[in-house]
């Protein structure tokens, strides 16, 4: 009921279309309203129906009655005699407004029915005036399912989980307690067409009266810009006809616009106001805007066209062309469209008359008065506050909804209500019902979304493009709370429409003192996240200040992991992990858009660990940082940075700079200026001020004794990047003031202000290589002569090449000429040997020039022409640099291997080094829980023993399968995406498996890509064995020597197989205590026998014969088996002591010798 006030305070300046506009409305309501259920009631029931209470509310000014118990119908019958019907609520006031009036006053509660119902098309729920339904308030499981349950009501009490003051959906006469029914006065809805100003209308093909010699035509109209021509409605071809000419009315008379009378006052913009111009022919014309004169029409101009101009579009097409148009000019010229809102259009004179006040608010048809049919191409249905005319359909969380129709030029409303804390919600919308060869060029959809209000093409928070066809899908990161509005119209029919959306909660994070807190500029060292753990690190950072930029970054040790960053609640992070960085563009920055309110979180995507998240211009609060990885990192610093919301953003607080001395960091963003100044001494022979460090995007402004703006300034950088200079000569003494701002950001950059050397320019004629974002400046030349520069690709070509010229003083023109681009032996080259044109210009006022190249290769030759004397002249070029397409001069030269080294892991050793990040508790084993993620049968698979946990030796028998081995081995190599290897790079490789690589070169070629790995793969036969790893036969629990296949048992537990021990029964330490005590005594022995010898012969000689029997016999002892190892050098003799008879088991030769 509000909206239609909009208007209604200006139209007692053409009463006699209001009161005829009532008249139709409240017929027209009392048919849709009334009929249907009238004839359920007597007459004497409706009569017993008393108004038991009435009030005003303060927030609308609007008066309601409180009727006493009866059903639905009888209630609203009694609503429109009362000259109201049952009350709209419009929003969340209004209905608390009328619980708390009528539901529960007087310590007495009631049920109370309200003007919606679904009666005439189940779900389709409509309000008794025809106000669009949009404000809902319904109970728990509401509304319900019943066939009969069409009329809405405001519960009073409790119902089950239905709690007061919701609303829930009953039979018209429910008889198991009374319901109260509350009217609201006023007028039914009004309704109004908006035109787009491109190519909305509405065509009328009827007979329409002759108007003789007066005529008459009158509008409403609400426009958001008067600029240009509107036509509000001509006849025919070049007819008479009504428009806004820059606001002024202005009257067709003829084909000439420009000899077309004038008003002499114009309308004003987003306002309703009522136009009107009569016209006599003999008497001549007025111009009435909301009925007050606005100027005279001379009897001369006071013509009244007939339409039939025969301009060459009507003459050539052959059509009759005598059609009424609206919103448009007339059929001689597809132009001048109306551009804002229209409604009650009247054309006629005493006699006769045609009203066109769209009542119907909906459909792609109208009627006026006469019943003459005028459709509509385009133009939308709205409030006369420019709200869309539309049922709104509320979209569930997660759920799919489909069979949505509507005519050419109607429209589709849809809400989400999205809670607090939703970090991310997306929309998905498709139809594909149309003939696409046909139809998909013409086809033009609007879709158009808002927060907390319906969304038109002139008030929304966002657009939505479509692809393909009706296909919708965007996502929009970290939503405010509130609901949603999703408007969608066509220029054809949508049929079909499928719709989904969906919103995630974020998770409740984890208690602070189970996160590391980062302050400001200390590092936390050593952060690892273990492969395939699908664990986290959390961060936290509580600010207490305003921040210009909160920044974390992380570096160091090997691996990959990501760094993301949200305000007040865990950052949405997506499960990307299964692709390879391959995949991605290196990437920092918020997934989606936020729409309301400034940005809070952040991501960064790069490969390696050198991740930076920023949040600009950041609140108080806490900030949650998470570091994730999906193939692990190691060893990771991580660190955040606090650049304090700078005092400098006035010129009153600007901020001197002493010479030489850097200013910093700052940060800034869109929107944040920081003033400087220095003052400049006489005879200082050159003023520089340098932007250094830092990343992002900055502009620099300076100006004498005033302050810079972005508009008016004395000197100013244009470079790209965060790092711009400006310095010129002979700087005029003074306070020299600087302003530092961005259109984007820039972060942690230092400001410096020096004086110099005077700088002279010398020049040589010869051209100067430029090379990409490196800044050459201080140029200076006079009038007419030509500065030469030049880029050389080399073999790389560049797209998005851009240079610029900035600073100083003087005027310049900028050229530059690339080469021809040879496209000829490229397989996908374009029609023709050249891509684009060759040569560029840019010569507007001034010093600031911009040449963009799309694509170039080869040479770019640069000219800088002084128009006049230039000085101070900075250029830059910038590009992005890629490989040339199409094959070089000559066959391509072989490429390098990937390199073989430590970084190359065996399968058993690669197997090692997981196997300690998947043994999450660290007790040598894997349980099903810590790994497996519930997946019992690929456990079992592995779990040999079935003792319900997984060792290492398992997991290689699972990992080091013939198979697996090629797949694990080659992924630890980079090939720089050629994925493809030499056979004497693959056998150069230490294998577990036995693999024939001639084999695995299916096509012969020498080299073994991917796919001949994969098919050999499939029918390889694994030869490693990790249970019996020297394939002797014996399992490794079995086998005494598990890694020497010639020994696996050792009998007397020496260490030395059976198969070389020299007595396998006895212990070789026992042997070799005893051949050494054998060996003392008879060295011992010997001595004497020598000393002997010397004082008789022949005892001498028998001795010296037992001594040779003694070495024979212990020769023969010593063969029995292998001879130990020789000794290199003799140990010195030990003292052992007293004889002992039995050596401990546990004491070896080793011993003996330590």
């Amino acid at each position: 009921m509000r909206n239609s006030s909009v208007r209604l305070n200006n139209k007692f300046l053409c009463q006699p279309i209001v009161n005829r506009k009532a008249i139709l409305l409240t017929a027209l309501m009392l048919l849709v309203s009334a009929s249907p259920f009238v004839t359920t009631s007597s007459a004497n029931e409706v009569q017993e129906i008393e108004v038991l209470d009435t009030a005003i509310n303060p927030g609308n000014n609007h008066t309601y009655h409180l009727l006493s118990a009866s059903s639905w119908s009888d209630a609203a019958s009694v609503a429109r005699s009362l000259g109201g019907f049952l009350v709209t609520i419009d929003d969340a006031d209004e209905d608390q407004w009328i619980f708390d009036t009528f539901a529960v006053n007087n310590e007495t509660t009631r049920h109370l029915w309200i003007g919606l119902s679904d009666y005439q098309n189940e779900g389709d729920y409509r309000w008794h005036d025809g106000t669009p339904f949009t404000y809902r308030n319904w109970g728990d499981g509401q509304p319900g399912s019943g066939d009969d349950e069409d009329y809405v009501h405001i519960t009073g009490t409790n119902m089950g989980s239905i709690e007061p003051a919701s609303w829930n959906d009953l039979e018209d006469d429910p008889q198991y307690f009374p319901v109260y029914g509350v009217v609201e006065i006023g007028d039914g809805a009004d309704y109004a067409l908006r035109f787009d100003g491109d190519d909305d209308h509405i065509t009328i093909d009827e007979d329409f009266p002759d108007w003789g010699n007066s005529l008459e035509i009158e509008a409403w109209v609400n426009v958001a810009d008067t600029d240009g021509i509107q036509f509000i409605t001509m006849f025919g071809d070049y007819g008479w006809g009504l428009y806004l000419n820059d606001g002024y009315l202005a009257y067709s008379n003829e084909y000439s616009l420009s000899r077309n009378p004038i008003s002499n006052i114009s309308i004003q913009e987003n306002v309703w106001t009522h136009i009107k111009v009569v016209v006599n022919t003999e008497t001549g014309g007025e111009f009435f805007i909301d009925n007050s004169s606005v100027g005279l029409i001379d009897v001369n101009d006071s013509q009244i066209p007939s339409g039939d101009f025969g301009s060459n579009d009507c003459f050539q097409s052959g059509e009759d062309c005598d059609e009424l148009f609206i919103g448009r000019m007339g059929a001689g010229c597809d132009c001048n469209y109306f551009r804002g809102m229209m409604d009650d259009v009247r054309i006629g004179n005493s006699l006769n008359e045609s009203l066109w006040m769209f009542t119907e608010g909906e459909g792609e048809s109208t009627e006026d008065s006469q019943g003459l049919v005028g459709i509509i191409h385009g133009a939308a249905w709205v409030m006369p506050d420019g709200t869309i005319i539309a049922q709104a359909f509320e979209l569930e969380n997660g759920e799919y909804y489909d069979g949505f129709n509507a005519n050419a030029g109607d429209t589709l409303l849809f809400f989400m209500e999205i809670p607090e804390n939703t970090q991310f919600a997306s929309l998905n919308m498709y139809s594909w019902d149309f003939e696409f060869e046909e139809e998909y060029e013409e086809i033009e959809y609007e879709i158009y979304l808002a927060k907390d209000r319906i969304p038109s093409a002139w008030d929304h928070d966002y657009e939505v493009e479509t692809y393909y066809g009706l296909y919708v899908y965007e996502y929009f990161e970290w939503p405010e709370e509130g609901t949603y509005w999703i408007t969608i119209s066509s220029n054809y029919d949508i049929e079909e429409l499928e719709v989904n959306a969906y919103w995630e909660e974020a998770p409740e994070p984890p208690e602070l003192d189970e996160m590391t807190e980062l302050n400001d500029g200390i590092a936390v060292t050593g952060q690892r996240i273990t492969r395939d753990s699908s664990k986290s690190l959390y961060f936290y950072v509580e600010l207490e200040d305003e921040l210009a930029e909160l920044r974390v970054k992380t570096w160091g040790g090997p691996g990959d992991c990501e760094l993301h960053i949200a305000l007040d609640a865990l950052p949405y992070t997506d499960d990307w992990g299964w692709i390879e960085d391959g995949w991605f563009e290196e990437s920092s920055g918020s997934n989606g858009r936020q729409i309301g309110g400034q940005q809070t979180s952040d991501h960064s995507y790069n490969s390696g660990n050198d991740e930076t998240v920023q949040i600009f211009d950041a609140q108080p609060g806490i900030y949650y940082i998470m570091m994730t990885s999906y193939s692990g990192c190691r060893d990771v610093t991580i660190q955040a940075d606090f650049t304090y919301a700078p005092n400098n953003v006035d010129p009153e607080s600007a901020i001197e700079l002493t010479d030489g001395i850097s200013y910093g960091p700052l940060s800034g963003f869109d929107g944040l200026d920081q003033f400087f100044y220095i003052d400049v001494p006489v005879g200082t022979e050159r003023l520089e001020v340098d932007l250094n460090n830092g990343d992002g995007e900055a502009k620099l402004m300076m100006r004498l004794d005033q302050v810079p703006t972005w508009s008016t300034y004395d000197k100013h950088s244009n470079a790209p990047g965060a790092g711009d200079k400006l310095g010129f000569n002979d700087p005029t003494p003074g306070r020299w003031y600087i302003l530092l701002g961005s259109e984007e950001y820039y972060s942690r950059i230092d400001i410096t202000a020096s004086f110099e050397d005077r700088y002279v320019w010398t020049y040589d004629g010869e051209p100067i290589q430029l090379f990409n974002e490196e800044e050459i400046g201080g140029m200076s030349a006079p009038e007419d002569e030509e500065l030469y520069f030049f880029i050389d690709l080399g073999d790389s070509s560049a797209m998005d090449l851009t240079i610029k010229t900035w600073g100083g003083e003087g005027d310049l023109g900028l050229s530059a000429e690339t080469e021809e681009f040879d496209w000829e032996d490229s397989e996908e080259r374009p029609m023709g040997r050249q891509f684009g044109e060759t040569e560029f210009e840019s010569d507007w006022s001034g010093a600031d020039e911009e040449i963009y190249i799309f694509f170039a290769s080869g040479r770019i030759d640069i000219t800088i022409y002084a128009n006049t004397e230039i000085e101070d002249i900075s250029i830059v070029a910038k590009w992005d640099e890629i490989d040339e397409p199409g094959p070089g001069p000559g066959p391509d030269p072989p490429s390098p291997e990937p390199p073989i080294g430590d970084d190359i892991l065996s399968c058993d050793e690669y197997v090692k080094v997981i196997f300690e990040d998947l043994d999450l508790n660290g007790d040598g084993d894997i349980s099903s829980d810590e790994s497996f993620d519930g997946d019992d049968n690929e456990f079992d698979e592995i779990d040999i023993n079935k003792d319900g946990v997984i060792d290492k030796t398992e997991a290689i028998v699972a990992i080091c399968t013939c198979e697996n081995e090629l797949y694990v081995t080659l992924e630890q190599i980079n090939t720089d995406d050629r994925g493809e290897f030499s056979i004497e790079f693959l056998s150069s490789i230490a294998w577990k498996n036995e693999y024939d690589f001639f084999e695995m070169d299916s096509n012969n070629n020498m080299r073994v890509d991917y796919d001949e790995v994969e098919e050999y793969g499939e029918n390889c036969v694994t030869t490693y064995d990790p249970l019996d790893r020297d394939g002797d036969g014996t399992p490794n629990d079995k086998d005494a020597f598990p890694d020497d296949p010639n020994e696996d048992k050792d009998t007397d537990g020496d260490g030395v197989g059976d198969n070389a021990d020299i007595i396998a029964s006895v212990d070789n330490d026992v042997i070799w205590v005893s051949a050494s005590i054998l060996g003392l005594v008879l060295a011992t022995f010997l001595g004497i026998m020598f000393v002997r010898s010397r004082r008789g012969p022949e005892y001498a000689w028998e001795e010296y014969q037992k001594d040779r029997m003694s070495e024979s016999m212990l020769a023969g002892m010593v063969n029995s088996g292998d001879m130990p190892p020789s000794q290199d050098s003799v140990p010195p003799a030990l003292d052992l002591g007293p004889p002992v008879e039995n050596v401990p088991e546990d004491m070896t030769v080793s011993d003996l010798y330590d």
